[in-house]
């Protein structure tokens, strides 16, 4: 049963403009899972503001899903790699208090906006 749905649009430019003035690795670090920076570190940095744009609304719909914003859990105990998404420390704990077994996510990028959605089922 779904018991969660969330979206969220982030433009790149915003990214772009923070990892030039901040750096890339500062910013990843940020907001990222360690595992899911190296990944994206890792890569092609040309696309890389058009990434952190995708993780960051990927964090916003999660967080419109749960219905509680950042409250009780961290960015970056969220892991989205290849097309899947884990929760990992106190928000796996708090996700499993509420019966939420399977998380689903998706992230688009096109003409600017980068999208994400996120379900969360029982």
């Amino acid at each position: 049963m779904i018991v969660g749905l969330g979206t969220d649009l982030c433009p790149p430019s915003r990214w772009r403009h923070l990892v030039e003035r901040f750096g890339a690795e500062k910013m990843a670090g940020r907001i990222l899972h360690p595992e899911e920076a190296a990944y994206l570190l890792g890569g092609n940095r040309d696309r890389l503001p058009e990434r952190l744009a995708g993780r960051w609304a990927l964090r916003e719909a999660f967080g419109k899903a749960l219905g509680t914003g950042l409250d009780g859990w961290s960015w970056k105990e969220l892991r989205y790699i290849n097309g899947r998404l884990w929760a990992v420390g106190a928000l796996a704990d708090l996700l499993a208090a509420r019966g939420i077994r399977t998380l689903h996510a998706s992230v688009s990028h096109d003409r600017g906006l980068a999208l994400a959605m996120v379900v969360l089922e029982q």
